[in-house]
């Protein structure tokens, strides 16, 4: 109940924030909330590179709160109650206070969990740490990489869970706020038109689902997961559609930066689109002076060049301070297994493409790259042609429904200048899949549409955002409200989900209740200190991955090959999790550790190990292994945790804690 509260507290403060700030007259409400938010996690930013996040929640509250303040004493009770009132009433901060609350609530009785494998190894494990530590993972890592993730949708999830007590739904619920406040931006029409808001808002909300290749009756993870795509999609839309509605203004233009920073830490392809964003905001610019081209260049060239500045510091202060806090390999800027240099991969990319050197894989990935854009769906229409062709027929729309001259160019100009950059980052996904892929992942083109989708999206709703604001007379209101239709008729033709964030997903959590439930009786007995070996004989890798998100404790890797089997020979790799296996069956599984008793002990001790978790043992570990433990071992036996009591003990493993569970 108290991150309900919370929850609901921080959306009350920022809508009367964006009240008061809004009360002048200067800049539309709609257009606030974004940047309040991405404002408030920037701040947190600040505070977590000095090591004090929770005292940067503290400022962001008392910030917020003395908003209102000033507002209760500038525009007296009753200014200040027609100021939130005139902000209620205009469709963006509306939809965005009743939808977001209405997740809040939802998602509290819900009480949605992750089910995506990349949450439990990254982006859900992230937020969790910081959360719960205090700190970001970087400077206390635990469980987690360095390089791994980047820190936003960590700060907003810290933002609305500030006491260390973590909760996965309202995780979700955080960054769908953030989501909602990105769609809002585009509410923010020159005149309050309910008409043109709703639409919009609507057609915002829908894209995440309309920008998919769904699977028949699969549960839709739109709006109920930690990963990074959603957030990344929205803050670059949103950046553009906060940008459209200051209107270049100088008062208020630079609002726009506190959105593209947030961007720019939420992914390491941000740092490519930030730099988009900036650019096509510069060509925006330019469109719409009325000065002699030179100096229309010039004036178009100073925003744009800040805002590259703004993504270029964001980018490296968080490659900075990885680099200080964690100076090892792990945090160096590289590509593939060869460790290139981005600048090398570049450059190699850029000779492969011209012919130069061009060896077979590449030619193989480019032929398939340039088939994908045809054949693979990423979206409800097909492939990435036809996406493009009905964003064109939106940028259409808004050119003819806006007014002839700077209008129109500013609709041209966009369009054509996302399009250029949508052609370019295409060209360096094909070089991040010769370099940062093995053969078969490159040649089959891993994960293509969830990669290339939040472009898509970001680049519809700026679209959608344009339309609306050309979208004056009949024809325009028309045009919008067809564009908008038929993204909603496409979605209830094609994509209803069976299932998504309304309904619940209890099915998809026994294996996730398993797992935590015996986490939950080993955590009584770890700290974060502890480092744990868990063994779970027979698992594919998922179950190790929940005990490394669940355990309060440090969760060492494992290893395959053989380890101390043959002698003085050492064959082995790391690896993350392992099952224990006997050689002459080694060749049985697909992730093996040919492990004796000896080894394991000796191993442990190598690692300097505390504990180890068998999850699920088997027949080999109950016949081989059983003199090892206090008690012996049994193939069928219930989790259990064994402190470690070092390799010269009688008997080195004891009984620190059993769970008992009915699932196996």
């Amino acid at each position: 109940m108290l991150q309900l509260l919370w929850g609901l507290f921080v959306l009350l403060l920022l809508t009367g924030a964006c009240g008061v700030l809004a009360s002048g007259d200067k800049i539309h409400p709609a257009l606030l909330p974004l940047p309040l938010l991405a404002g408030s996690a920037l701040l947190l930013y600040g505070f977590g590179i000095l090591g004090a996040l929770r005292a940067g929640a503290a400022l962001v509250v008392l910030l917020l709160a003395a908003a209102w303040v000033a507002g209760l004493v500038k525009l007296r009770p009753a200014g200040f109650a027609k100021a939130c009132r005139k902000a209620l009433t205009t469709p963006g901060i509306a939809l965005f206070l009743g939808g977001a609350a209405f997740l809040w609530v939802l998602f509290f009785v819900q009480q949605p969990m992750f089910t995506q494998w990349d949450e439990f190894t990254a982006w859900g494990l992230a937020p969790k740490m910081v959360v719960e530590r205090g700190a970001f993972y970087v400077a206390d890592p635990v469980n987690l990489k360095a390089s791994f993730t980047y820190p936003a949708t960590s700060l907003v999830t810290f933002l609305f869970q500030p006491f260390g007590v973590w909760s996965e739904w309202a995780c979700l619920a955080a960054l769908d706020t953030l989501a909602l406040a990105c769609v809002a931006a585009a509410t923010a029409l020159p005149r309050d038109r309910w008409y043109g808001g709703v639409l919009v808002f609507a057609a915002g909300v829908l894209l995440p689902y309309f920008f998919r290749d769904p699977t028949p009756g699969a549960y839709a993870t739109q709006y109920v997961n930690a990963m990074a795509d959603l957030p990344m999609a929205m803050l670059f839309g949103g950046t553009l559609c906060l940008y459209l509605g200051t209107g270049g203004r100088r008062g208020v233009f630079w609002l726009t930066a506190l959105p593209l920073a947030l961007l720019t830490l939420t992914k390491d392809i941000c740092f490519a689109y930030g730099l988009i964003a900036a650019f096509v905001i510069g060509l925006d610019s330019l469109a719409w002076g009325k000065e002699p081209f030179p100096k229309r260049l010039v004036s178009a060239a100073l925003p744009a060049g800040g805002l590259a500045v703004v993504v270029v510091a964001a980018f490296l202060s968080w490659s900075r301070y990885t680099a200080a806090v964690t100076p090892t390999a792990d945090t160096a800027a590289s590509v593939g297994s060869a460790g290139l240099s981005y600048g090398a991969v570049l450059t190699g990319g850029i000779k492969q493409l011209l012919g130069i050197g061009r060896d077979e894989k590449f030619a193989q990935i480019m032929a398939a790259m340039g088939d994908a854009f045809f054949t693979r769906r990423v979206c409800l229409l097909g492939g990435g042609a036809l996406a493009v062709a009905a964003i064109t027929l939106v940028a259409a729309a808004a050119w003819l429904a806006s007014e002839k001259g700077p209008a129109r160019r500013s609709v041209l100009v966009m369009h054509l200048g996302l399009g250029f950059c949508f052609g370019a980052l295409y060209l360096f996904h094909l070089i991040l899949y010769y370099y940062n892929f093995s053969d078969v992942e490159g040649l089959a083109l891993k994960d293509y549409d969830r990669y290339l989708t939040p472009y898509y999206q970001a680049w519809m709703l700026a679209m959608l955002c344009q339309l609306a604001r050309a979208a004056r007379g009949k024809l325009g209101r028309g045009a919008l409200g067809a564009a908008v239709a038929a993204v909603v008729a496409i979605f209830c033709w094609r994509g209803v989900p069976a299932a998504g964030f309304w309904t619940g997903a209890d099915s998809l959590y026994t294996l996730r209740a398993d797992v935590q439930e015996r986490a939950g009786t080993m955590n009584t007995v770890l700290d974060w200190k502890d480092r744990v070996l868990v063994l779970s004989q027979g698992d594919d890798a998922t179950r190790w991955y929940y005990y490394r998100y669940e355990l309060t404790a440090q969760v060492v890797n494992g290893f395959g090959g053989f380890y101390g089997r043959l002698g003085e020979t050492q064959d082995r790799w790391d690896s993350d999790f392992m099952n224990l296996v006997e050689s002459e069956n080694w060749t049985l599984y697909d992730y093996k550790a040919v492990c004796v008793p000896d080894t394991l002990v000796a191993y442990m001790a190598e690692k300097d190990c505390d504990y180890l978790l068998i999850d699920r043992a088997d027949d080999y570990l109950e016949r081989e292994f059983s003199p090892l433990f206090e008690g012996g071992l049994t193939a069928d036996m219930p989790a259990t945790l064994y402190h470690f009591e070092g390799e010269d003990a009688e008997v080195p493993f004891t009984v620190a804690a059993v769970a008992e569970s009915e699932v196996q």
